[in-house]
């Protein structure tokens, strides 16, 4: 999934392969519980291959032709993390063109324990620019007091005595983590907005990540962010974990909320407690 939404992203852009210079994959759950080689060289490899450049230009350096890839995990922030690293590559001048990769989906099909999440992927390319604007003001905040809230591990052995032996993916949520899930956010918020000067009257619109379920609602209620805040519309009922940020920002761009809002802020949360957030101006 995460191979053919970098391949869409290319496509859609007009920018070959060969001209990624980094590729960060932040997907946590992955088919066959796959921990090495990385997902990332895995999608590389794949995108590489339909290169013009590496079919054609046989005289190309080597270092032209290699992207360098590796995995970040950082739970359901991850993708907001791989943007503000690819960014700073991009700011320094070391890449021209980065891209995000990111994506879950239940490592053995029916065998995993309160896995409530939908099968999604997502890709992100980003690329420098002469004009003003862009990414900018990327913070982190972490509640460690809450690292227990959510956690998920692989461990062998039987899941409900109905199948053999085998690696069971175990997923732990107790029923505060939401409630924190917010109160961290609305916290980190009014951190974010201290701290950069901003007022919430600047904000035009809020890309968040759209789980654990409830987030956005409870955000909206305590906040009154009304239609600031974009909330995608899934209608298998299962919660898109890493790659929801991501359909947010799809959805307010096929809307063209996007390309008409000023300031637009990035709001991830996930395991840790961990709180992400970058302003992006137009």
């Amino acid at each position: 999934m995460s191979s053919r939404a970098a391949k869409k992203c290319l496509d859609i852009t007009g920018i070959d392969p060969s001209d990624i210079g980094l590729m960060i994959n932040t997907g946590v759950y992955r088919h066959l519980n796959t921990g090495e080689p990385s997902i990332a060289s895995l999608v590389q490899n794949k995108i590489m291959r339909s290169s013009p450049a590496t079919l054609t230009n046989v005289n190309k350096s080597s270092r032209d032709l290699n992207t360098f890839s590796f995995d970040l995990n950082n739970g359901g922030c991850g993708w907001l993390t791989g943007i503000q690293i690819i960014d700073g590559f991009i700011q320094t001048g070391d890449i021209r063109h980065g891209i995000v990769v990111t994506g879950d989906s239940e490592p053995f099909r029916g065998f995993s324990e309160n896995y409530l999440f939908d099968s999604a992927a997502a890709a992100i390319i980003l690329s420098g620019s002469e004009t003003k604007g862009g990414f900018s003001k990327f913070k982190t905040y972490s509640y460690p007091d809450f690292s227990e809230e959510f956690m998920s591990s692989t461990r062998f052995g039987h899941l409900n005595r109905k199948w053999g032996k085998r690696n069971i993916l175990h997923i732990r949520q107790k029923k505060t983590y939401l409630e924190n899930c917010i109160d961290c956010s609305v916290k980190s918020l009014k951190r974010f907005l201290d701290e950069t000067g901003l007022t919430m009257n600047e904000i035009d619109l809020i890309i968040p990540s759209q789980s654990p379920g409830g987030l956005i609602a409870g955000l909206r209620e305590r906040n009154g962010l009304g239609n600031k805040i974009v909330e995608t519309t899934n209608t298998r009922a299962r919660e898109l974990h890493t790659a929801g940020p991501a359909f947010a920002l799809k959805k307010s761009w096929d809307d063209s909320r996007f390309q008409i809002s000023k300031n637009i802020l990035f709001l991830t949360a996930g395991s840790g407690i961990t709180v992400s957030f970058a302003l992006y101006k137009n």
